[in-house]
């Protein structure tokens, strides 16, 4: 197996906050280490170029039996597999709450770069495209007039379920993110003014992730919540685990979120999940429906009186949590490695090796 990254992947990292061992034959990165970029839009354009640069150089040595591509575009003249794991970057001027800044520049930049690909998308048609809900499916079918499959990604579950059996739980919301733009946390403080409870965001941050922080932090201050609204930076995978067992809900706040595994994870922990009404979330993982596996907002205002419904409603919460901790197990690591080598295999026989 080989390992075409942006980054150099930091393995030891993956292991200590993802459990997670992986072995491959070889990996190359495409991102230099030395390029410090804390600007996600310089990041983004200099990634995206050298992507495009060597990517075609993997096609032309025809050396591997099946490429997989899974960084979240469709990218016709290079791979088998194209596993579209958020909106694609050349659909994303029609849904521009889910670009990472957004203002114009990000919109023109999504245009031309779905142009482009348009001129390249006919080089390859045999490409088998996944993706990782129905959410997704639905965009990408109307915009880009493609079959694709749903294969939901891997969680796992199994870690997070012992944590279901502990019943006193505090009056708090964990929101479990990146720091990032384009996640919706600065939405939060505002949520937090609204309810009697406590509120952390725990979650990995970069160079890029000042401006995020210094928001939230201002408007925690500035809505006189800097008490209840704590946040934790790069934090072990023993620490989310720990909150995630002593939390009552679990709130999710990007809109047009592809999947959100965070969700099933705090779900299979005994958490009520909030999240976004438009989304992977609440189409695919609470399956589109109100207060069964969990509840859907549209506003801060609307989070902020079903968190405090269910802080007020011990019997409720329990009910709710039973049952999304039972909708966590459709989303295994087997499930997915199961539906996923289905794929693969149907790809390695069109190639005809």
């Amino acid at each position: 197996m080989t390992l075409i990254t942006t980054d150099k992947t930091n393995w030891l990292l993956l292991q200590e906050k993802h459990d997670l061992t992986c072995t491959v034959d070889q990996e190359f990165y495409l991102y230099p280490t030395y390029l410090n970029r804390s600007s996600i839009t310089s990041r983004a354009v200099w990634t995206l170029s050298m992507f495009l640069i060597k990517s075609p150089l993997l096609k032309v040595k025809e050396k591997y039996d099946v490429l997989i591509n899974t960084s979240g575009e469709i990218i016709n003249f290079m791979e088998d597999i194209a596993y579209v794991n958020a909106v694609p970057m050349r659909v994303a001027f029609n849904y521009p709450e889910s670009l990472p800044i957004k203002n114009s520049w990000w919109r023109c930049y999504s245009r031309v770069y779905d142009l482009f690909l348009k001129m390249i998308d006919r080089l390859n048609r045999n490409t088998l495209f996944v993706t990782n809900s129905k959410f997704m499916e639905a965009i990408i079918t109307r915009y880009l007039g493609r079959r694709v499959r749903v294969v939901y990604p891997p969680v796992d579950v199994e870690n997070f379920k012992p944590l279901y059996r502990r019943k006193e739980r505090e009056n708090l919301v964990v929101v479990v993110s990146r720091f990032r733009p384009g996640k919706n946390l600065e939405s939060i403080p505002n949520i937090a003014k609204h309810v009697n409870a406590r509120f952390l965001i725990i979650g990995p941050s970069d160079q890029s992730s000042a401006s995020t922080i210094n928001t939230i932090r201002g408007l925690a201050k500035k809505l006189k919540v800097q008490d209840r609204v704590q946040l934790l930076t790069n934090e072990p995978r023993s620490v989310l685990l720990e909150k995630l067992s002593g939390a009552k809900v679990l709130l999710h706040t990007q809109f047009f979120e592809a999947f959100g595994m965070s969700v099933v994870e705090a779900m299979a922990a005994g958490c009520v999940p909030i999240v976004p009404d438009v989304g992977g979330p609440w189409l695919d993982i609470l399956d589109h429906e109100q207060g069964k596996y969990g509840y859907a907002y549209g506003s801060s205002k609307e989070a902020a009186e079903t968190i405090r419904l269910l802080m007020e409603d011990e019997g409720l919460r329990r009910e709710v949590a039973a049952r999304a901790y039972k909708r966590a197990e459709a989303f295994t690591t087997d499930i997915f490695t199961r539906n996923m080598l289905r794929v693969v295999e149907k790809a390695h026989a069109r190639k005809g090796r």
